[in-house]
């Protein structure tokens, strides 16, 4: 017979008013490796409640040998359904990005897991492209959520990554020329 245990560590910052959650921390092995994500918004999970996002990261992480993980978010604004017009600015909230920088300032890794909102979005392109110049001094630990197949750019709840993560490096030259690229060309005429 054998018996294990382990101790979960949990640690959550909310603003006053907890309409606002700018970090979700879950800790259960100091001597790992620890990873940032980076979603878009914060849903339900807290020190106690999971839901499907943070219950997902944490077994993948977990197979990936991570020891712990910050979940932190584009915007940290509670919500299980993001309305892009009322709940994201395009400036970041300064709170919400000294959190998303010290988390990243401490984590060996840091994975950009916001989906692809911002392909058809021009307000949440900026805010990724704030986050991104934000993560610039520590663009070697930038990488991806990947399938089996290559493919690239998931958030967590993407059917084809659930169950089985690999981490793409990401590369932020690369993501940052693709931004420019998929902006609309001014109209001199204006």
């Amino acid at each position: 017979m054998l018996t294990e245990k382990i101790t979960m560590r949990t640690e959550t910052v909310f603003s006053d008013d907890r309409l606002n959650r700018y970090l979700l921390r879950k800790e259960w092995d100091s001597k790992k490796p620890r990873a940032t994500i980076i979603m878009t918004n914060p849903s339900a999970a807290d020190l106690l409640t999971l839901d499907y996002t943070t219950l997902y990261i944490l077994n993948n992480i977990s197979r990936l040998d991570f020891g712990a993980v910050d979940i932190v978010n584009m915007t940290s604004r509670i919500t299980t359904k993001l309305n892009v017009k009322e709940d994201l600015n395009t400036e970041l909230e300064p709170a919400n990005a000294e959190f998303i920088v010290k988390s990243a300032e401490k984590s060996d890794v840091v994975i950009i897991a916001w989906g692809k909102l911002g392909e058809n979005n021009k307000k949440v392109r900026q805010v990724e492209s704030s986050i991104l110049t934000l993560l610039s001094p520590y663009k070697n630990k930038l990488r991806y959520i990947a399938s089996e197949k290559g493919d690239y750019g998931f958030h967590p709840l993407a059917p084809q990554i659930r169950f089985q993560w690999t981490l793409k490096e990401l590369s932020l030259e690369e993501e940052q020329e693709a931004m420019k690229e998929e902006q609309p060309a001014s109209n001199p005429a204006s």
